[in-house]
């Protein structure tokens, strides 16, 4: 994720273009292995145990080596051992933007330097998203723009890098306060126990909801609008499930109502709200907010 947001940046403020980026993007693209296959080509795990662990994480909010490690199938020293050889994604790019005379390691260093000011990240936090954490790049894309639903837009962006398109990307977050501008989407009421409750939802911007739907349903993508629907509304409501799993272990009572689709015309009529966090997730050639309304 932090090279596509390195890129963009870059391209944003000139330093390189959008085809030079995506050159760029290309050859980053096969370089990382994800850790279970690295795992299986080393003996150290068979593939039936890789599979189930890439299942339990539509499941439970956590990365591969940890779930691997809790089952006992890795020790934390093999985990450790695997992420090294998986290449650091940060250094990658850095590597072939000089490998193509694109901009040398002084001048990546340097826009890497403007890139914390403008984002107002700490060196801390440069660190982390460098070391490849999306929980890093959250909190400095998402932040305290509505500080009580931030978890629940981690969860979302998580579960969608995990199980949509590993190579999806975030954009700043904004807000808004106008339900009608809403673009059509799926989305999904979430009540506390309080009888209070907000909406998540996806909307369908720059065909987001086709993206979502194929990489959620893999080779069983259907081209078809309803399939759409149901297939990104299904997806919305795993995002929901698993952020209310993991708010029961700290004793927050949430509940989520059936998903359903909304056009723009119709969404007034069902939700009202003056808060919207919009998340912007690219996946591929499309583009979905996450939004939460409150």
């Amino acid at each position: 994720m932090i090279a596509h947001i390195l890129g963009n940046y870059f391209v944003e403020n000139k330093l390189i273009t959008k085809g030079q980026l995506q050159s760029v993007l290309k050859k980053q693209t096969g370089r990382k292995v994800r850790l279970g296959t690295i795992a299986v080509s080393e003996g150290l795990m068979t593939l039936a145990q890789a599979e189930a662990v890439n299942m339990l994480q539509q499941s439970i909010d956590k990365p591969f080596g940890d779930i691997a490690v809790y089952k006992g199938f890795l020790t934390d020293t093999q985990v450790k051992s695997l992420l090294r050889e998986q290449g650091s994604e940060f250094i990658l790019f850095m590597q072939n933007l000089s490998d193509d005379g694109l901009m040398d390691v002084p001048s990546f260093e340097a826009a890497l330097k403007q890139f914390k000011i403008d984002t107002g990240a700490t060196t801390t936090t440069i660190e982390a998203m460098k070391a490849g954490s999306i929980d890093a790049i959250i909190d400095t894309y998402v932040g305290d723009i509505l500080p009580d639903y931030s978890d629940h837009a981690g969860t979302a962006v998580r579960l969608v890098t995990r199980i949509v398109e590993k190579n999806a990307y975030i954009e700043k977050a904004y807000l808004t306060d106008d339900v009608s501008a809403l673009p059509s989407g799926v989305f999904q009421k979430v009540v506390r126990d309080d009888g209070s409750s907000y909406y998540t939802g996806l909307t369908d911007k720059d065909h987001g909801l086709s993206a979502v739907a194929q990489g959620f349903a893999k080779d069983q993508f259907e081209e078809d609008e309803l399939f759409i629907i149901d297939a990104s509304g299904e997806f919305l409501n795993c995002i929901n499930g698993l952020f209310c799993t993991s708010a029961s272990k700290d004793n927050r009572s949430l509940e989520i109502e059936p998903q359903q689709f909304l056009s723009d015309k119709n969404i007034p009529s069902v939700i009202s709200g003056t808060s919207i966090l919009h998340v912007p997730i690219v996946i591929g050639d499309g583009v979905t907010d996450f939004v939460i309304i409150v």
